[in-house]
């Protein structure tokens, strides 16, 4: 109401991107993170000015706001889209209890603090491994300097179609990451007792039923983000990363 009364149009996220022919996040990676889910199915490009930490998404440091106004008023906006991955949760049955979507990463993880969450994974239709772990993370290139890179994973460029596999303090031998082809179907189930959920860039929660498993693959539909100079991912790294 507050907002209302100083004439600012308040819309219902299910109606954000009604209209819209870019939107401007003010914000850091998670603001972005969660505008992108409610402008994505529409093709709406996505601005972020940075208000947060690292802001790594963000195209905009908000000092630079006033000037580069002007340019997105006038539409000079080039368009960059990023692999997505699409998620699909059934249970033990193999019927699809939700669906949805992730650009950085589905990370599936323990229910309970106090124990581990055993994984089997599939990779291509091949049973690749168990990983007892926190958590095992499924991360698209854009996501590789986020979660994925705080649990060892390696940095991808955004132009390189490939899923990463990151497990988070694994406690076998094996605790390194994989790199997937998207076209390889890749299914996460839990094993004997455990109980997990997915988190989808830590905006959703969805949890697995007992005896089910996570199937996860590129998304039909990219994220745009828009930009109003040639997208340098390696001098963005160096920046945000403080690489001398």
């Amino acid at each position: 109401d507050g907002w209302q009364a100083n004439g600012v149009a308040v819309r219902e996220p299910t109606a954000f991107a009604e209209g819209l022919d870019l939107a401007v996040v003010l914000g850091g990676d998670g603001t972005l993170l969660r505008a992108a889910a409610m402008v994505r199915d529409a093709r709406v490009p996505v601005v972020g000015v940075n208000l947060g930490r690292l802001g790594f998404l963000p195209e905009i440091e908000h000092e630079d706001l006033a000037q580069a106004l002007p340019r997105l008023a006038r539409g000079e906006v080039a368009i960059e889209e990023r692999m997505t991955l699409s998620v699909t949760v059934r249970d033990s049955q193999g019927q699809a209890t939700a669906t949805s979507w992730a650009l950085n990463e589905a990370s599936v993880e323990r229910r309970s603090p106090e124990r581990l969450v055993a994984l089997d994974v599939t990779i291509g239709g091949t049973a690749f491994a168990r990983i007892p772990a926190d958590a095992v993370i499924v991360a698209t290139p854009t996501g590789s300097t986020a979660y994925a890179f705080s649990a060892g994973g390696p940095i991808l460029s955004p132009r390189i179609a490939a899923i990463l596999l990151t497990p988070v303090a694994s406690h076998s031998l094996f605790d390194r990451t994989v790199v997937i082809d998207p076209a390889e179907p890749l299914v996460v189930a839990p094993a004997e007792d455990s109980r997990c959920l997915i988190s989808l860039d830590g905006r959703e929660a969805l949890a697995v039923p007992d005896g089910g498993w996570v199937e996860v693959s590129r998304g039909s539909e990219p994220v745009r983000l828009g930009r109003l100079s040639e997208f340098d991912f390696y001098q963005r790294v160096r920046a945000k990363f403080n690489l001398t």
